[in-house]
């Protein structure tokens, strides 16, 4: 393929994106260092959820590789030699200590530098703090190229604002702020964007567009503590907090989401250090702060209400059998990525509790994962429910009382089950 527009990072943003262009009629190359993953691509295959027109991204994928839309490759400077654009997503990651790890785009940043031909246009499309493009991604595009941005050749940054389970709907009809190191760099990067999506915002700033990704991944983070927050409250007093949501959101100017076991993936859980974590000197940021430490503790608050139940039907605490239902980040994901789930296990192992897990999406290599619900449930006397999926057995209740042990409790993150038919089949079932 010629003139192709190359694709670095193949992950839950990248392939998505090099499939949609493909799909328009634009030959990508796709460029990852993950040898495996890139092998098992050429072969059609991906652990991506993705539904798109009715298809799933694994049928996408094969149709682009059967047309020769689509290339994937570890071969990153020859996909270089034969493009004439190129998108960038990959990601900086949070470390432990809330500092940011620039490691991965500093070394595309090199490698494209070093591979640069006058009149490309280059494309910064991933999550970034302020003053990521200009100051960071820039000067070692220039470095390594000996060329001049905005003059030699071209560079802008666009806000990616997908969502897991709707990449393709999104990636095509959301609109998608985008801004230039000048204004020749913002009409080639519009161009780029305008071939796959409906509405292309053009921005002035640089740092306007990169902070406004950042700022709506936190709003979220900020709404979801604040439910969980009344979700804690609401089961102090005795009250169902989907009642109360149901509720209040008849209010025409109220639109309060729904609370969780906590928030995972990789966007939300990052905005703030990407805010906070920076070398450059801010604002204090007190409620977003507080946000993150909120819904960080939701794994715990939520055990710590478990395990009040459990005491209350009267069961041994150190013999009880707990069985999570749902491994993902968020609702039907197989993405494990920061998930509160991981967490929940994590805790569960530290305090010593008989554990299982099961996720009718993914796998994960632990000791304790079941192969079915009904091996999930056998002889447990606390179902937590963390994710909902499109699986109709975890409503079976009766199926469900005889597997679990006398005196059942299910704990409903998610306010899934049907709370008055589940206390009538003889369940305790508490939201939270």
């Amino acid at each position: 393929m010629e003139h192709s527009i190359a694709v670095f990072g193949l992950g839950f943003v990248g392939l998505p994106l090099a499939l949609v262009y493909a799909s328009k009629g634009h030959p990508v190359i796709g460029v990852d260092i993950d040898e495996l993953h890139v092998a098992k691509l050429k072969m059609g295959q991906t652990p991506l959820c993705e539904p798109w027109e009715g298809k799933t991204i694994q049928e996408g994928l094969i149709h682009a590789l059967q047309k020769g839309m689509f290339e994937p490759t570890c071969h990153a400077e020859e996909a270089i030699r034969r493009s004439t654009e190129v998108i960038v997503t990959v990601g900086i990651p949070v470390r432990s200590d809330g500092t940011l790890d620039y490691t991965s785009l500093d070394s595309v940043a090199t490698f494209l530098g070093k591979h640069l031909r006058p009149g490309m246009t280059i494309l910064l499309r991933s999550t970034v703090p302020p003053h990521t493009t200009r100051n960071r991604f820039k000067p070692l595009l220039e470095e390594y190229s000996h060329l001049s941005a905005g003059k030699d050749f071209y560079l802008g940054y666009a806000s990616e604002r997908m969502a897991e389970g709707k990449a393709y709907e999104e990636l095509t009809s959301m609109p998608t702020p985008v801004a230039g190191i000048n204004e020749a760099s913002l009409e080639k990067c519009t161009q780029l964007l305008s071939k796959i999506c409906s509405q292309v915002i053009s921005a002035q700033n640089l740092e306007a567009v990169e902070m406004s990704k950042v700022v709506e991944n936190l709003s979220r983070d900020i709404n979801v503590a604040m439910v969980n927050e009344f979700a804690n409250y609401a089961y102090s007093i005795g009250v169902d907090i989907a009642e109360v949501l149901s509720i209040a959101n008849t209010h025409q100017r109220v639109k309060l989401l729904s609370p969780g076991p906590g928030v995972g993936g990789y966007c939300i859980p990052n905005a703030y250090y990407y805010l906070a974590g920076t070398e450059r000197p801010c604002a204090d940021l007190p409620v977003s702060s507080t946000s993150r430490q909120l819904n960080d503790q939701r794994p715990s608050a939520i055990l710590a209400v478990a395990e009040e139940e459990l005491k209350k039907l009267k069961k041994d605490l150190p013999s009880a059998q707990f069985a999570l239902y749902g491994l993902g980040m968020k609702d039907f994901s197989n993405d494990l990525r920061l998930s509160p789930s991981l967490e929940f296990i994590r805790l569960l192992r530290e305090r010593k509790y008989l554990c299982r897990f099961f996720d009718p999406l993914t796998e994960y290599p632990e000791p304790g994962m079941c192969h079915n619900l009904e091996e999930l449930l056998e002889g447990a006397d606390c179902l937590i429910i963390l994710n909902r999926h499109h699986d109709d057995k975890i409503h079976q209740l009766d199926k469900i009382k005889k597997l679990m042990n006398n005196r059942p409790l299910i704990v409903d993150t998610r306010s899934w089950i049907d709370a008055e038919k589940a206390k009538k089949k003889g369940f305790t079932l508490c939201r939270c």
